[in-house]
């Protein structure tokens, strides 16, 4: 985290320019990863990113990501949960938190918190 409360996350493995062109392949950790990283040939941007972060933050709150429950390790499986499976979160979560974890793991793009507007 920066000094202005940014977040900074990294895997530099997997680091990307992409004001050269989008990446295609499906790249990351199962669990972790956006629904257009996992649709196969679709290009996609850094808002796959806000994703990942939506599921970090979730597994630190929780203890397990979003979208592997009961300790699956099938990699299909995952991915399956991960296109499919509606959001858990408590009753006891705020109302604040409940709205950064629902803005963050937005399925839709379009929807996802950090993305609309480009930022």
């Amino acid at each position: 985290m920066d000094e202005y409360g940014h977040v900074r996350i990294s895997d530099l493995g997997l680091a990307c320019d992409f004001s050269r062109r989008k990446p295609h392949a499906s790249v990351g950790t199962h669990g972790y990863m956006a629904p257009e990283v996992l649709l196969k040939g679709c290009p996609y941007d850094s808002s796959a990113d806000w994703f990942s972060l939506g599921c970090m933050l979730y597994k630190l709150l929780r203890g397990h990501s979003p979208f592997r429950h009961h300790k699956t390790k099938d990699k299909h499986e995952i991915d399956r949960m991960t296109m499919t499976m509606s959001l858990d979160i408590p009753d006891g979560m705020s109302c604040e938190m409940r709205s950064l974890l629902e803005g963050l793991l937005a399925r839709d793009v379009c929807n996802r918190l950090g993305c609309m507007g480009r930022g």
